[in-house]
């Protein structure tokens, strides 16, 4: 076999496998993320009921996910524990019609988030150390994901309208079932085991450009809330039927497929805390816009700044971990992300968002706005920082 045979086997068949694993994982966010709410909202829940349902899920996945990743570094291994996550979620979802009122509802939800919350950080921890390994491009295969998003949102929508809201359990428990399948397909990436990783996680804990980092995505991340939470309904409420809506969602990932596709050349000509900033940056013009209005024709391009507001920032966070920390510990950092830039802010903005949304309607989104010139504050801190103190290499000391 030929030299370039042979490089092509290292790259494109991982990274064919990878790009399926999002492909699945976020087809299934396309009906999850626009939609749930909706199905909670028919099991007579209200906003602030709602918001709480959803942050105390996240606030689950904040306190499993940590301690999941470091057992996944002192075991050195990730796809097995993956995969029988991907099986639970699937036989948890399918009971949800089984729950009716807020407690019923809220447990279901949160035994949903222990088995399901694991899944993507453990994934993206397979991609990341395959990435490193084998020379990929992060940003190309997780873009499938995000083309996914875009098909599964918008064939949602023409699929569940006018039908009952259980069809969106149906959909979800559809969705897991390809998700756990893509992650059987998933290289097994296996560093060495780490059994000192109570050391590992301290040190990242005192590592001021991780905490700066995690920081200033986490209120990026966290600004993200009142939409998650209430995007679908306040457009409802607007008079957009969800063949409506469920486009409003797909635009807002058309621009993020462009700047992930971009990958590592965008990375490497802003750097860390640019792509942070641009993020920030995006989301205090793209609350503000949805703040102030609900036409149509003005909502999607502001929707279209979701390509900045969450994919310019969540790059940003993912390679700090994929050039500076070691494989052996990555699991834990990658889980620590997950808790406090990607889970932790946005679950307690989430529980704000129902009153906020209950009290100030459209204008909650102003909040928002706030959070993310708070984002783009810390960015230009860990700017300054790595200007005059660089971050150490994957593998060098700290």
């Amino acid at each position: 076999m030929s030299t370039s045979r042979v490089r092509l086997a290292e790259t494109a068949r991982p990274a064919l496998r990878i790009s399926l694993f999002y492909t699945a994982y976020f087809a299934m966010v396309g009906v999850y993320q626009p939609f749930f709410p909706l199905w909670l909202e028919s099991r007579g829940l209200d906003a602030p009921d709602i918001a709480w349902v959803m942050a105390a899920s996240m606030w689950l996945r904040v306190a499993v996910n940590p301690a999941v990743m470091r057992f996944a570094d002192w075991r050195g291994e990730r796809k097995r524990y993956a995969l029988g996550f991907a099986a639970a979620s699937v036989a948890v979802a399918a009971c949800f019609p089984l729950a009716e009122g807020f407690w019923p509802v809220l447990g279901m939800v949160l035994l949903f988030a222990l088995v399901h919350g694991p899944t993507l950080p453990l994934s993206d921890n397979i991609a990341l150390l395959t990435a490193r390994a084998r020379s990929l491009d992060y940003g190309r295969m997780r873009v499938w994901g995000s083309v996914a998003f875009i098909a599964a949102s918008t064939a949602g929508g023409w699929a569940l309208a006018g039908r009952g809201d259980e069809a969106i359990v149906s959909a979800m428990v559809g969705g897991l079932l390809l998700v756990a399948a893509g992650t059987a397909a998933l290289p097994d990436a296996r560093p060495e085991a780490r059994r000192a990783s109570s050391r590992a996680v301290g040190r990242l804990l005192r590592d001021t450009g991780f905490l700066l980092c995690a920081a200033a995505i986490a209120f990026n991340m966290a600004s993200h809330a009142v939409l998650m939470g209430f995007g679908t309904i306040h457009w409802e409420a607007a008079g957009h039927g969800k063949d409506v809506i469920r486009p409003l969602w797909a635009v807002g990932v058309i621009s993020e497929v462009a700047l992930f596709a971009l990958g590592n050349r965008i990375a490497d000509r802003l750097g860390i805390a640019g792509l942070i900033a641009l993020g920030a940056s995006a989301a205090m013009l793209r609350w503000a816009g949805t703040a102030l209005t609900t036409d149509l024709w003005l909502l999607v391009p502001v929707q279209m700044l979701h390509g900045f507001t969450f994919a310019a920032t969540h790059l940003g966070g993912m390679t700090w971990l994929q050039r500076h920390v070691a494989p052996e510990i990555s699991a834990t950092a990658q889980g620590l992300y997950s808790s406090i830039a990607m889970g932790g802010a946005t679950g307690l903005m989430l529980v704000f968002s129902g009153p906020l949304y209950d009290r100030f309607g459209g204008d909650a989104f102003w909040f928002m706005a706030a959070l993310s010139a708070c984002s783009l504050a810390l960015a230009a801190v860990l700017a300054r920082r790595m200007r005059r103190r660089p971050l150490p290499q994957a593998g060098t000391p700290a």
